[in-house]
């Protein structure tokens, strides 16, 4: 297993994976040494799935809820700025226009078709977090979750996304570098599986038994974005632009409409797109 390890000044370590895989691995060895991976087993609803279930769509991935993502972003696409999007007529195999000089040199990309391209200013990371308190139930941990996947699915559409989850639950802070490029299917397993958040984020946490350290400076103190960003950048190397969407919001998702939802992640998209000034 490949693991960073980020040792601020004052000792405290956050640990960020490559990967869900890695991390799946890291929580089954935990899991057979005694972790605590089962502590409500005999409440199935509460975990959404078992641990080996979590495990499998950690290492492999799911297709479950893209549909419903998919018909977010149907609605999303409709109010999307155009002047957000980067169109640009680029070299095809087929195209709307001949490129004379390609084609007479005999290459196979001889047309011009209209395509929109990533944003220039480069990849775009969004950190998701994955803690949920306990009183949420597995289903609205989905549709948070399915909320996300549209958002990322959107976003992708301007600029190339690097996701990344992370958690400071019981101050165990650790976190999960999606793979890149952008795996669908790994991201509806990290998001919208209630069992992958519970089974292992909430047991790697809980094994780790870290609730007596100080805290890295989380919003549990401040409750604000800028708190989490500050811990974030200083113990995972979280850079300066990246889009984050911290447990408060989950919760304003949680119960939000199809349209109040909508809203928040076109705000998003136009702020990626640099039409606003970067806000929390």
């Amino acid at each position: 297993m490949t693991m960073n390890q980020y040792k601020p000044s004052d000792e405290r370590n956050f640990s960020v994976f490559d990967s869900f895989r890695e991390f799946a691995d890291a929580c089954e060895n935990q899991a057979k040494d005694g972790g605590s991976y089962s502590y409500r087993d005999e409440d199935d609803d509460w975990y959404g799935g078992s641990l080996a279930q979590a495990l499998a769509f950690a290492r492999h991935g799911d297709l479950a809820a893209v549909s419903q993502a998919e018909r977010l972003v149907e609605k999303i696409d409709a109010e999307i700025d155009s002047d957000g999007m980067r169109p640009m007529w680029t070299p095809s195999v087929v195209g709307n226009f001949p490129i004379v000089p390609a084609y007479l040199a005999g290459t196979p990309e001889s047309m011009l078709a209209r395509t929109d391209v990533p944003d220039p200013r480069g990849d775009l990371e969004m950190w998701v977090e994955l803690g949920c308190p306990a009183y949420v139930t597995a289903a609205q941990m989905r549709h948070r979750g399915v909320c996300v996947l549209a958002a990322v699915m959107a976003l992708s559409r301007i600029r190339n996304v690097r996701l990344v989850c992370f958690t400071g639950y019981q101050n165990a802070n650790m976190a999960v570098r999606l793979q890149y490029p952008l795996d669908i299917s790994e991201a509806c397993g990290a998001l919208c599986q209630p069992c992958v958040k519970r089974r292992l984020t909430h047991g790697y946490s809980e094994t780790l038994n870290c609730s007596s350290l100080p805290q890295a400076s989380w919003g549990a103190k401040s409750g604000s974005v800028e708190s989490y960003r500050r811990a974030l950048a200083e113990y995972a190397g979280m850079p300066e632009d990246a889009e984050i969407v911290t447990r408060a919001r989950l919760e304003e998702w949680q119960d939000a409409s199809e349209d109040q939802i909508v809203d928040t992640i076109n705000k998003m998209l136009r702020r990626v797109a640099g039409k606003m000034e970067l806000a929390n």
